[in-house]
């Protein structure tokens, strides 16, 4: 495996581990949520064949989800 396949690798597992640890569990909401305050999180799924792994332009069309944050007193 070459230094770019593992860069690409990397990067992948970033996103992944980011998704599944974190962002996973918080509530799902939709795309209204970012003219409202607080914060939000925008997940964009891209395909493994993605350009965007090996640090070009997106070229695949990503499934994009909205997640917000509790509100917290």
């Amino acid at each position: 495996m070459n230094r770019q396949e593992r860069r690409r690798r990397a990067a992948m597992a970033k996103h992944n581990s980011f998704v599944e640890n974190y962002v996973q569990h918080l509530p799902e909401v939709g795309p209204e949520v970012l003219s409202k305050p607080g914060v939000s999180h925008m997940v964009f799924y891209h395909d493994d064949g993605c350009r965007i792994f090996d640090g070009d332009a997106c070229n695949c069309e990503p499934d994009i989800r909205f997640f917000a944050e509790p509100t917290r007193s």
